[in-house]
């Protein structure tokens, strides 16, 4: 099928979900609308969309992206659906879970405005798509990003273990044609020191309310001095209080391969003692352990040489990725 032909069927598609509609959905209506498979994967879907004026998205609270068409062409099928109880194609398009995306960034910060707002059951209120436009909340903007993560609400702060954790289990993507990976304040081989930086250098407003950090190992494996880091480390949260952000810290989990280092192993323990002290804590790292003992299941096989550091890393595997998304997880939804 022609390019303009297909995207004329999607957008017929989208008309019916006036709230927005998933790619899966999208999909799943197109195969049974066309008799043929879309034929693009996510990326492939992403990129095209993207740089569509008729179309935009926007991610609800859990990150799922949702497309909607603002096409003047189908804007009485749009209405017709509306004005229905129960429409016949309606369905309920919230997916709880982490987002999996691959695309570029939305280029135009205005056309982000035009996004609806998070999909409703069938039995909520219809509201029209543009009566949002002028209440789309700072946060939720920075949230529709997905070069920028976040978890719930809170933005997230952190070196190759964060970002790794953004990119392998919440779906966010790292910033393409850069040396050190990057994606929104998960940079490779971040320092503390490099985290304060960053923020001194990033525009008034652009980063979110809440954060949530995880620093501190680059620079106990680069072996600088336990007094220094913590010196850094209250450096960064004194900045955060001036902008008015609220922060949230990890303890950090064992380095895997310096676990038994006689420098590193007793500044980590320096480093998490001080980080427990804080009034906001997440103690991601005793899920590492057991009996005071590394959990090496929880860790990749073996170090890898990481972008924006010299010394290799022992990230965490998928266990450990989700033990310690469900224990941040856990934190934060209390203080939801």
């Amino acid at each position: 099928m022609h390019l303009h032909q297909k995207i004329c069927e999607i957008k017929s598609i989208l008309a019916l979900y006036p709230h927005g509609a998933t790619y899966d959905i999208i999909s799943e209506d197109y195969a049974e609308l066309v008799g043929e498979p879309i034929g693009w994967s996510y990326a492939e879907f992403f990129l095209i969309m993207n740089n569509l004026n008729s179309i935009c998205y926007s991610r609800d609270f859990y990150g799922n992206i949702h497309w909607t068409s603002m096409s003047p062409k189908t804007s009485h099928i749009r209405r017709m659906v509306q004005l229905q109880k129960n429409p016949h194609r309606r369905r309920k398009t919230t997916t709880i879970g982490p987002c999996n995306f691959d695309g570029p960034p939305r280029k135009k910060q205005m056309r982000m405005k035009q996004a609806p707002p998070p999909p409703q059951s069938e039995e909520s209120e219809e509201i029209e798509v543009d009566s949002s436009v002028e209440d789309t909340d700072e946060t939720f903007q920075s949230c529709q990003d997905p070069f920028n993560p976040h978890l719930y609400e809170y933005q997230m702060i952190g070196d190759d273990f964060f970002l790794a954790l953004a990119r392998l289990e919440l779906g966010f993507m790292a910033l393409p044609g850069v040396k050190i990976q990057q994606s929104g304040l998960c940079i490779s081989g971040q320092t503390i020191r490099g985290a304060i930086e960053h923020l001194n250098r990033m525009r008034r407003g652009s980063v979110s309310k809440r954060v949530i950090i995880n620093l501190g190992t680059v620079d106990l494996l680069h072996g600088r001095d336990v007094l220094d880091i913590k010196t850094e480390y209250r450096m960064l949260l004194s900045q955060l209080k001036e902008m008015g952000i609220h922060a949230i810290v990890t303890t950090l989990p064992p380095i895997a391969n310096h676990s038994y280092h006689s420098t590193i192993k007793p500044n980590w323990e320096k480093l998490n003692a001080f980080l427990r002290r804080q009034r906001n804590c997440i103690d991601i790292a005793s899920g590492m352990m057991q009996n005071g003992r590394t959990l090496f299941s929880c860790y990749q096989g073996e170090a890898k040489h990481v972008s924006g550091s010299s010394r290799p890393h022992v990230l965490w595997n998928r266990i450990g990725r989700q033990r310690i998304l469900k224990a941040m997880k856990a934190y934060l939804i209390e203080k939801l």
